[in-house]
């Protein structure tokens, strides 16, 4: 018996030196037994290899199934990485004497208050409907923002029609009260790299359409150690969907109310260590309003080649235009106000990942030029590189260092005035360090600081620390405090409306804490109380034409978030989130109150999602002489599966009819349809 055993070893480590990994078969499980799916699964070290057909040497990336269950090759010693969305990342060691059958419990992420947002996952008609992330295209939400206005109660979009913002001030967002307007307050990131317009400081989102989409991640609370400047309320990080083993093409067209169509094509594939995806889309409408046209084309490439076992080459880029027209509130009309904009950019990078090692070094850059029916002309860019790489120096412990440096500006003229607004540049930069710490099974700590040099403003220093215990399998406690700032902008500074050469950067100290808890196996909620201690903050004063900047002083923004998933049956689940905000210098179109809510039921042959929000009372102007009242919206999406390759979807938005403004002036279409279908092969 003693020798067959030494014979078993000596046979099986003779498979390693001849280049056969071993089967094994993986288990993802969340902290009371449950299965995770739809949980990255990345192979890291060694030689390995997957089932799906994934090479040896590649960097192998595989997805659990609806048991959270995955079947991987691999040759111990090595490791595995596992995310999931609502979930702390974990890697896990695996030698010899780890057995065929591994099973990895993940504890909930109460340390950070990010939500992953995926784009789309097929109906799964025998599924249990138990993912904790937030479904894009089951909402029937058109672009990001919209997205993000739907599935996050503590966010808040204000529209003026089916598609298309502008460049006014339905171009804006806020989070936990904070944005600006236009959004100067909150940083957008497309695939790691700082997605802004380099004059005015603040992001397009009539360019982030879900055409090359992955997943959304939403930072609420500041996000300044880890991104710098503008992050100071918060992060949006939009990745692109990665490519597919093989080849994929993916056709989805869609046309409704208003001649308003969205079609999207994407391709991608594989050949060797290279793989390319491809990626272009058309949104139009025509408006319910007269003079409230929308068009925008845009297209992606990603492409990525693997040079080891370790290391990846990657290169991606998108280009954009749009043509908006703003019909201007209904009292008084502007025909005639049309923005046209294009906007690129690209990113260069290379990837390093082993057993305990990880990151990208990346070089960026953006462009643009905006072109106003009131001759205003501009260009701007943002060029820079960012660096970051994760180390495990023991277990338990997971050290980030990294830093980045940015040159951004451009320069605007009137052509019609002949007025030249000159030239600007503004130079930045910064470095950082992070820790996450598994002090014990049931406490986590983590701590980070950054310091930043920007060419005007000199030096300032950000921190985040926080900590998690877990009480039981069930419940978990958290809390966290951070610091945040953003620094005025060249439109601020120098251009309009009102230059302010002496303005301050704003800086803030957000305090939390969150109450995680799953009570019984079919119920999840998450309770989130903040404090943001904001100063500096700068707003507009006066009246046209004597309008100024000025640092305003002191806001007190409190708040309460509540978000829980219900399965009241085993096809049938309810998600609902509510926000409240209160704050001693409220901004306008910003609610006080906000409520999410959504149905969704797998019919078996049919997925059908009901959903809708109720938005409170919001004031229309900064001296709060004026108010918009609170309305409620529902909307109906079915999505029917035919046969492998083909599914056909019919939407209905504001079912009920509703008459509302989330914008002075600018009321709402009423009800409104659309539908289309979606190919792949």
């Amino acid at each position: 018996m003693r020798g067959s055993g030494i014979l078993s070893v000596a046979a099986f480590w003779l498979c390693i030196g001849c280049g056969f990994g071993a089967e094994y078969e993986l288990r993802v499980l969340d902290g009371g037994g449950a299965a995770v799916p739809r949980a990255t699964v990345e192979i890291v070290g060694g030689a390995n290899g997957a089932q799906d057909g994934a090479r040896d040497g590649a960097f192998s990336t595989l997805t659990t199934d609806a048991e959270g269950r995955v079947r991987l090759s691999l040759e111990p010693p090595a490791a595995v990485r596992v995310r999931a969305a609502g979930f702390e990342p974990l890697t896990r060691r695996v030698g010899t004497d780890s057995g065929t059958e591994i099973a990895v419990r993940l504890v909930p992420a109460i340390l950070s208050t990010t939500v992953e947002v995926t784009v789309r996952e097929e109906a799964e008609l025998e599924g249990t409907m138990s993912s904790s992330s937030l479904e894009i295209d089951r909402s029937g939400a058109r672009t990001v923002y919209d997205a993000i206005d739907r599935l996050i109660p503590s966010a808040h979009v204000p529209g003026r029609g089916v598609l298309g913002h502008g460049l006014g001030i339905s171009n804006s967002i806020a989070l936990r009260g904070l944005g600006g307007s236009p959004t100067t307050q909150l940083l957008v990131v497309i695939d790691g790299r700082p997605e802004v317009m380099g004059l005015m400081g603040h992001p397009i989102p009539d360019f982030y359409s879900l055409t090359e989409v992955g997943s959304v991640s939403v930072t609420a609370g500041p996000a300044s150690v880890l991104y710098g400047n503008r992050a100071m309320g918060g992060a949006i990080e939009i990745k692109p969907a990665p490519p597919v083993p093989g080849f994929h093409t993916e056709l989805s067209v869609g046309l409704g109310s208003y001649y308003t169509g969205q079609d999207r094509l994407r391709h991608s594939g594989e050949l060797g260590r290279f793989r390319y995806s491809l990626a272009g889309g058309i949104d139009h409408t025509n408006g319910h309003r007269d003079n409230a046209s929308f068009r925008n084309q845009d297209g992606a490439l990603n492409l990525s080649y693997d040079l080891g076992p370790a290391w990846q080459a990657s290169l991606e880029g998108r280009y954009g235009h749009f043509n908006t027209e703003d019909p201007g509130p209904v009292a008084a009309p502007t025909p005639g106000n049309w923005s046209r904009v294009g906007r690129g950019g690209y990113g260069a990078a290379l990837h390093n990942r082993t057993e305990r090692a990880w990151g990208t070094v990346r070089f960026f850059s953006s462009h643009g030029h905006h072109m106003l029916y009131d001759g205003f002309r501009s260009v701007d860019s943002n060029t820079g590189f960012r660096v970051m790489e994760t180390l495990v120096p023991v277990e338990g412990l997971e050290l980030d260092l990294g830093g980045d440096a940015a040159r951004y500006g451009g320069r605007a003229r009137n052509i019609l005035s002949e007025f030249n607004y000159g030239e600007f540049h503004v130079s930045e930069g910064g470095v950082f360090t992070r820790a996450r710490w598994s002090a014990t099974g049931r406490l986590r700590l983590n701590a980070g600081v950054r310091h930043d040099r920007n060419s005007i403003f000199g030096g300032v220093t950000a921190a985040e620390f926080g900590a998690s215990y877990r009480l039981t399998d069930r419940y978990a406690v958290a809390f966290a405090a951070g610091r945040g700032f953003r620094n005025p902008t060249i439109r601020e500074l120098y251009l309009f409306p009102a230059p302010t050469p002496t303005l301050l950067p704003e800086h803030l100290w957000n305090y939390q804490a969150t109450l995680q808890l799953r009570p019984v196996e079919r119920l999840s909620a998450r309770v989130t109380g903040y404090y943001t201690d904001a100063d500096n903050m700068i707003v507009t004063t006066g009246r046209y034409p004597n309008l100024r900047l000025e640092n305003s002083g002191r806001t007190l923004n409190r708040g309460l978030e509540i978000q829980g998933r219900y399965r009241l049956v085993r096809r049938v689940q309810l998600s609902s989130g509510y926000a409240w905000l209160s704050s001693t210098n409220l901004a306008p179109y910003v609610p006080e109150h906000k409520w999410n809510y959504a149905l969704d039921i797998d019919a078996k042959y049919a997925f059908i999602t009901l959903s809708g929000s109720t938005v409170g009372r919001t004031w229309a102007n900064t001296a709060r002489t004026a108010s918009l009242g609170g309305y409620s919206v529902a909307g109906l999406k079915c999505v029917v599966p035919a046969g492998e390759h083909w599914s056909f979807f019919a939407a209905v938005d504001n079912a009920l009819d509703r008459e509302y403004e989330e914008l002075a002036g600018y009321p709402m279409p009423g009800v409104h349809a659309s539908g289309g279908f979606k190919v792949g092969f």
